[in-house]
């Protein structure tokens, strides 16, 4: 699960860095980077419903953005997120230390598909991983003429939330079935500003930490009230969904 928000928070990072590629727009011009790009990243489908932003706020919204699952995976999506809500310091924007004021996640809807041999998020987060490798790299390299290829641009997050989050884990032979629970809401301030900005892929390393915590501590909750229920064939259930 936690893996998948690293996937959120690069696009909504992308969402909110791109506002400065065009005045005019702009809203048009990053939903068609995130459709174009976000697949290259996640190695999976993205769609995006409606994405208003506004360059002189520097606040914006993305609505209705699904992640499709990678291939080999049954369900029909590994997410769906009703709104992500950006809001920039314009006056940071065409600046290398963006300063994001806000990334609110509202009422996520995830899908945790187990396979033979990894999970949906598993696979996503390997293309993450992947991707991010090749972006260093070409940052990294030296430029034609000689001198040191461009910085690469960092954010300060001064406020990072997760509300509403719903989570489906299950396998092929489920059906569309399994095991459903909420998600634990996340609150996270000043990310990278002790330490002069971080990396997208940084600070979505420490939202994935923070989110595989909030998990694990809710699936152990599930099965020990599902055994005191004396439900064990939803106890065996979840467990094979965790192995």
């Amino acid at each position: 699960m936690g893996r998948l928000l690293v996937a959120v928070l690069f696009l909504a990072a992308l969402a909110a860095g791109g506002a400065y590629l065009a005045f005019n727009y702009v809203d048009v011009v990053v939903k068609m980077a995130l459709e174009h790009w976000g697949p290259e990243v996640l190695g999976a489908p993205v769609k995006v419903g409606e994405v208003q932003i506004s360059v002189k706020s520097g606040r914006g919204a993305i609505r209705n953005l699904e992640i499709g699952n990678p291939g080999g995976f049954s369900s029909a999506r590994s997410a769906r997120f009703g709104e992500i809500r950006v809001a920039v310091d314009p006056s940071t924007l065409t600046d290398k230390l963006i300063v994001i004021q806000e990334i609110a996640v509202e009422s996520p809807q995830i899908t945790y598909e187990k396979g033979n041999k990894a999970t949906n998020l598993d696979a996503i987060q390997s293309s993450i991983e992947a991707y991010v490798k090749r972006a260093s790299a070409a940052g990294d390299a030296p430029a034609k003429d000689g001198k040191e290829g461009g910085m690469k641009r960092r954010f300060v997050i001064e406020r990072l939330s997760i509300r509403g989050g719903k989570v489906l884990m299950t396998t092929a032979g489920l059906k569309g079935q399994g095991v459903s629970f909420d998600l634990p809401e996340v609150q996270l301030r000043d990310i990278g500003k002790d330490r002069g900005g971080v990396t997208a892929s940084e600070a979505a390393a420490l939202v994935a930490s923070t989110l595989q915590n909030r998990i694990a501590q809710k699936l152990l909750t599930n099965v020990e009230l599902l055994r005191r229920g004396g439900v064990e064939g939803a106890v065996d259930a979840l467990r094979g969904l965790l192995k």
